[in-house]
């Protein structure tokens, strides 16, 4: 017969088909889908475990900024060119104290002089903490606190910076 039965139709039987692959794959695309979102959960309660350790031993967190002279207490932005400065951390452990060593960097002139070390800390409960003001020779220098935790000889963190003074020296 031509065409006369419903199983001879060839558009037929490729419909029923497709309809197969829709109901076979569906499921599969489903459970993909339902294990790429398990997956990315797990994926970030393990990164937010790991924040959590990392501020319950205490360690590596926190910043240091360079300011110039003038520069607002608590400003949180950092000032790679200075004259007469001071350091101050952010966000480091409470109560957490150390030393402040200036290392010069690079081979350009002017060369600087390195200096420290110097006490720095203890941070208050928010973290921070502000050192005196120094006045270094002409150079790049790289600022390093050391001391995090109970380690106080551990390389907590560092800003590299240049002084570089234009004219007579600020008052």
């Amino acid at each position: 017969m031509l065409g006369g039965q419903v199983g001879d139709d060839p558009s037929q039987a490729r419909g029923h088909e497709a309809r197969e692959d829709t109901t076979m794959t569906t499921p599969s695309i489903r459970r993909t889908h339902r294990t790429s979102r398990i997956g990315a959960a797990l994926s970030v309660g393990a990164l937010i475990w790991l924040v959590g350790a990392a501020a319950a031993f205490g360690g590596n967190n926190g910043t240091l900024k360079i300011h110039e002279l003038g520069t607002p207490d608590g400003t949180p932005n950092n000032d790679p060119k200075v004259c007469t400065f001071n350091v101050e951390a952010f966000n480091l452990d409470s109560d957490q104290s150390g030393y402040l060593v200036f290392s010069v960097q690079g081979g350009d002139a002017p060369q600087g002089i390195d200096a420290g070390p110097i006490a720095f800390g203890a941070a208050d409960a928010s973290g921070y903490y502000a050192s005196e003001y120094f006045s270094l020779a002409a150079g790049h220098y790289k600022a390093t606190l050391y001391g995090k935790a109970d380690q106080t000889d551990v390389k907590a963190k560092s800003k590299v910076f240049k002084v570089t003074c234009e004219g007579p020296l600020p008052g």
